[in-house]
């Protein structure tokens, strides 16, 4: 038993030696002043009417029935691929978690949170293959917080800041 334990240890110092690293977990830092990290969870629904000045009347009234839904989540942070490490190895994971969308047929997609050139950026991902986190999408988004959380406005645009935004509100919960 205690010559196998010898060999594992011989056999890690012989890998961090030679310069490879096994990946470690990713893990959400949060942080209490992060105001989309702190008010994100829920659900959202398109605002057409301030969509439309943003983008335009027609292309805010097809998107009418846009929503998205985020629930955090930070165990999600760790099942993060390796194959990520080169984009998160110097990011702060902010929020994790799920999120449905109209994009996503009510499908939950894992997500996080993080600070992409000084932009709030979400990163969810989506199976690929045989791989349930193969393919990373990513968008900017920014939220505005009212006095009342009800209100709060989200914005959402591309991955690149030349992309207009869209404009959501929160869904606001019913008691029964």
């Amino acid at each position: 038993m205690r010559s196998k334990a010898i060999a594992t240890a011989l056999g890690v110092g012989l890998l961090l030696s030679a310069g490879v690293v096994a990946w470690a977990a990713l893990r959400v830092e949060p942080d209490k002043e992060n105001v989309v990290a702190g008010r994100l969870g829920g659900k959202w629904k398109l605002n057409v009417e301030l969509t439309a000045r943003l983008l335009d009347a027609k292309m805010a009234k097809s998107m009418a029935d846009a929503f998205y839904e985020f629930c955090p989540a930070p165990t999600v942070a760790a099942k993060i691929p390796e194959k990520y490490n080169d984009f998160l190895k110097d990011k702060k994971l902010y929020m994790a978690g799920t999120l449905k969308s109209h994009h996503s047929d009510g499908q939950e997609r894992p997500f996080i949170l993080l600070s992409h050139k000084g932009n709030p950026h979400l990163v969810y991902f989506r199976s690929r293959g045989d791989d349930p986190m193969g393919d990373a999408e990513s968008f900017n988004l920014v939220i505005v917080p009212a006095k009342d959380k009800a209100n709060d406005l989200l914005f959402i645009g591309g991955d690149f800041n030349n992309q207009p935004f869209a404009a959501y509100d929160r869904v606001r919960e019913t008691r029964e």
